[in-house]
């Protein structure tokens, strides 16, 4: 068992969060007390082991008091998912790093009452997730759970549970979604990346924008498309209210926009046209996971007011305003009432792309839905240039004007427009569900995968990481490529997990490119165990053309396998390097348990049982050019290996 010595300030702090025992250590003052100090902390040990021998499932909550009703959802998805409980103050949201250490947390629910859960929640939250070691990125995956009431909690985490009883993943993917538009209609077919995956049926709807309401008569007649579908993607352009459907949006609006006055946000005389919280509510969406473009329409209650919703929150003349919303007004609220199972949205501005991302994501890789949106703050990362986010925090009656991200490390926001306007909208986007729900497990094609990269290994020291960017034509299909944040034409980023026999990264560059490019840097992760090699390079291309483009990155690492220096006393190996075929001779074969060849990514490639002869020819001309490990077990259990190269 694992235990991680924190200093008594901390150690105390984490007894004190950790619920399940509620023990205040300013009772402990006679021996009996002392006595079960000791076997509460064995306890909590017992605990920890056996959740590590899980998916090290961790609650994070802000109700303490088990006879609160908001404590209920907290028992419901802690008894389901076997969940260590930790509890904080959201003051004191970096209190929780000696928690999440203790417990090695890899998946967090984060239930909070809706109240709390403002942008200055999720963007520290997202910033303490970070601190958990010493790379810039999420050390864990996670995901929010409120309601308007406990009960609704309690309910959307019913749904969640009734999906997995049902094997949502086996579902077939039925996709549907609403956005403003030009016009009113139903497309059934897709055409972005979302043909390849053959989904069983695609409906999206498109409204009208105008001020008549036709957009959203339309709606209201064909509600029918979207109950019992996988997904639905809606937006663009929207509040914590509603889907606009308004001519005119924030420049010239009919009537004009007025002063911020709290007695008008939700007073019926100053309503403008959309699709909102009144239009959706009493809708049955299970088991959809929703995914929503429209800027600020993942506040729950406490809703940030900028420029950006002037048109219906009112224009605040560039200060910061903070405004409570009722439940029913609250499109996040009423959604997660729709018997959905997982919702991805914006706590404040954002920009629609970033949705599309996590779409894309959400079938690019076999995950958990945590894991997606870790992705997607692992985006925040990159447009940081890899370095730790660093984000602003909203004060009341504090002006709105300039970058709502800070510099840090290598990287100031002054010197990237796009990053300076729309990192922070990334940062803003949460993901309501719980972390470890995976509902597109059987949802994937290849087709998908327009990154790829290649590990060639050169020697002991030197791996070439080559990365091919293949993506057709927008009218083939579209994929959501755009490089906002930093060169405004196209991204190409893959995370790359190094060899295992890669135990550090010293330095990463550029060997060569097809073609020119505007930017190029790597970012090193520790994560679940791996190492991992974030790569991004931005070019001139434009996002919606057919390219084809490779980048090769030389990595100059530490190697941390054992090759032995004596091996030529059990056995010799030649030629080497080799093209075709390799010759072993072996001293004793009788002493020769098994022969392994295992490639540079920790492939076995070649697995020989008990050898009978002491000369062996082994035919490698259907190898990659690279380096490779043949390694030999003796029957005493000794491993040795040796290094060969093969040549073409």
């Amino acid at each position: 068992m694992k235990i991680i010595l924190m200093n008594v300030k901390n150690h105390f702090i984490f007894l004190q969060q950790n619920k399940i025992k509620h023990l205040y250590l300013s009772k402990l003052c006679t021996m009996k007390n002392i006595y079960l100090l000791l076997s509460i902390i064995f306890s909590l040990f017992t605990v920890y082991k056996t959740q590590a021998q899980s998916d090290n499932y961790v609650i994070a909550t802000t109700i303490s008091d088990t006879t609160d009703p908001w404590y209920e959802p907290v028992r419901v998805l802690r008894d389901y998912r076997n969940a260590e409980v930790v509890t904080f103050e959201v003051q004191l949201i970096d209190f929780l790093i000696p928690a999440m250490i203790n417990t090695e947390a890899r998946y967090v629910a984060v239930i909070v009452r809706p109240e709390e859960l403002d942008i200055n929640l999720v963007r520290k939250f997202l910033v303490m997730s970070t601190m958990i070691d010493s790379d810039p990125f999420t050390d864990f995956a996670y995901g929010y759970i409120t309601g308007a009431t406990p009960q609704d909690a309690v309910n959307f985490i019913n749904k969640i549970i009734q999906a997995e009883a049902q094997h949502v993943e086996n579902y077939p993917l039925h996709v549907s979604g609403f956005a403003a538009s030009s016009i009113n209609y139903i497309y059934t077919t897709a055409n972005t990346y979302m043909k390849y995956l053959n989904p069983a049926s695609y409906n999206s709807m498109y409204m009208e924008t105008n001020d008549n309401g036709s957009g959203n008569t339309y709606f209201h007649s064909n509600t029918s498309i979207l109950p019992g579908k996988k997904i639905l993607d809606i937006g663009h352009n929207g509040d914590p209210h509603m889907i606009w459907l308004f001519e005119g949006g924030n420049s010239s609006t009919n009537p004009p926009i007025w002063d911020y006055d709290s007695t008008k946000i939700e007073n019926p005389a100053y309503a403008r046209v959309g699709i909102s919280s009144y239009d959706i509510a009493g809708l049955n969406l299970y088991p959809a996971v929703v995914y929503n473009g429209a800027c600020h329409s993942g506040v729950p209650k406490r809703a940030i007011i900028e420029g950006d919703i002037a048109a219906t929150f009112g224009d605040t003349d560039w200060e910061v305003k903070f405004y409570n919303m009722s439940d029913s007004f609250s499109f996040a609220l009423t959604l997660l009432k729709t018997g959905i199972t997982g919702y991805f949205a914006p706590c404040g501005a954002n920009n629609a792309n970033d949705q599309s991302e996590e779409v894309y994501a959400s079938f690019l890789y076999n995950e958990p839905l945590g894991d997606i949106h870790k992705r997607s703050m692992d985006g925040v990362v990159m447009g940081f240039l890899g370095n730790r986010p660093a984000l602003k925090l909203f004060q009341e009656g504090a002006s709105t004007l300039g970058c709502d991200v800070l510099t840090s490390g290598t990287f100031n926001p002054t010197n990237w427009s796009g990053a300076c306007y729309m990192l922070g909208g990334k940062a803003n986007r949460i993901y309501f569900g719980c972390p470890l729900y995976n509902p597109f497990a059987n949802n994937h094609d290849n087709q998908l995968e327009i990154t790829t990269a290649q590990i060639d290994s050169i020697d002991l020291n030197t791996l070439h990481v080559n990365v091919n960017f293949n993506k057709p034509d927008v009218s083939e299909a579209y994929f959501p490529v755009w490089d906002k944040f930093h060169h405004g034409n196209t991204r190409i980023y893959i995370p790359v997990e190094m060899p295992q026999w890669v135990s550090e990264i010293s330095s990463v560059s550029v060997l060569s490119s097809t073609s020119p490019y505007d930017l190029a840097f790597h970012a090193i992760e520790k994560f679940d165990e791996k190492l991992i090699l974030h790569l991004e390079a931005a070019i001139p291309n434009d996002m919606y053309e057919a390219i084809d483009f490779d980048i090769t990155f030389l990595v100059n690492y530490l190697n941390n396998s054992s090759i032995n220096d004596d091996y030529q006393n059990t056995f010799l190996v030649y030629p080497n390097p080799t093209s075709d075929q390799l010759h072993i001779k072996l001293n004793k074969p009788s002493d020769i348990q098994g022969i392994r060849i295992i490639d540079m990514m920790g492939r076995v490639i070649l697995t020989l049982n008990n050898p009978l002869t002491s000369d062996m020819h082994i035919d490698v001309a259907h190898l990659n050019k690279g380096l490779y490990i043949l390694e030999i077990q003796t029957t005493d259990s000794t491993i040795q290996r040796c290094t060969f190269a093969i040549e073409k």
